[in-house]
């Protein structure tokens, strides 16, 4: 069985910095391995526990910086390892995203029977990457997922929580899950893992090595145009209760009623 696991480097929301086209500046600001695709690598490394022949191929799209969380995938047990990276594919929006990832897996994961991701970026909140995903692939997706309950080479089986209701969905493969709920069975790499994972080679591709035009990626490419991006200001009002302590707070509450 061949699994693609995508997953994101995503900046500290405590250290953001913008770029002039109001893109974050991922060059600039410490980052991590987006929490919701640390579940999609458990997932996917579950189902690998079950299946012996089962090969993990691990893609991520970003700068060279992103090489950090491709090498812990490999030691968490991830078999191969791919980096998308390019100055042409800056900027680029959902859709942007989405054509890069499509490209890259029908280019060198072709035979793939499942792609999980996590549901969403916290650097983004837009859960808009897997559905696109799936349909420029022409794929059955199951998106929030909570459980993968059986996958095979033929189908998947996962529990998909909207709106506090539970759906047991079966879908053929290939497809795409995904996750928004952590893996019971988390692994955590050990020493010898990070030593393993360092005699595996990074693959690293751009977009001379991928079938896109450039109207397809970077700010060309996205559709989606950043208005303006900025702090939210948090305004506080400090009062001193000096005396009548009980009147002041039932005027105050008169006033938050009004």
């Amino acid at each position: 069985m061949n699994i693609v696991v995508c997953i994101k480097q995503v900046p500290d929301v405590d250290d953001i910095k913008w770029t002039k086209e109001n893109n974050l500046d991922r060059l600039n600001m410490l980052s991590s391995l987006n929490k919701y695709d640390e579940y999609a690598l458990d997932w996917a490394m579950n189902i690998k526990m079950k299946f012996i022949n089962t090969q993990l191929t691990v893609i991520s799209m970003g700068p060279d910086s992103a090489e950090s969380i491709l090498n812990y995938a490999l030691a968490k047990g991830c078999n191969r390892a791919i980096l998308l990276s390019d100055k042409m594919f800056a900027g680029s929006d959902t859709l942007a995203t989405s054509k890069i990832l499509a490209a890259a897996i029908k280019k060198f994961v072709p035979d793939f029977n499942l792609i999980i991701t996590g549901q969403m970026a916290v650097d983004g909140d837009t859960a808009q990457v897997p559905v696109s995903l799936s349909q420029i692939l022409d794929i059955y997706d199951i998106t929030h997922v909570v459980e993968i309950v059986n996958a095979d080479k033929d189908n998947v089986i996962a529990r998909q929580k909207i709106d506090n209701k539970i759906n047991i969905i079966e879908a053929k493969t290939p497809c795409l899950t995904a996750v928004k709920e952590e893996c019971p069975a988390k692994y955590i790499p050990k020493i010898s893992d990070y030593v393993r994972a360092q005699n595996k080679t990074i693959e690293k591709y751009g977009f001379e090595d991928l079938e896109l035009e450039k109207s397809d990626v970077g700010i060309i490419g996205s559709p989606t145009i950043v208005n303006k991006a900025f702090r939210p200001e948090l305004h506080k009002e400090v009062s001193e209760i000096k005396d009548n302590q009980s009147m002041f707070i039932i005027d105050l509450i008169k006033k938050v009623k009004n």
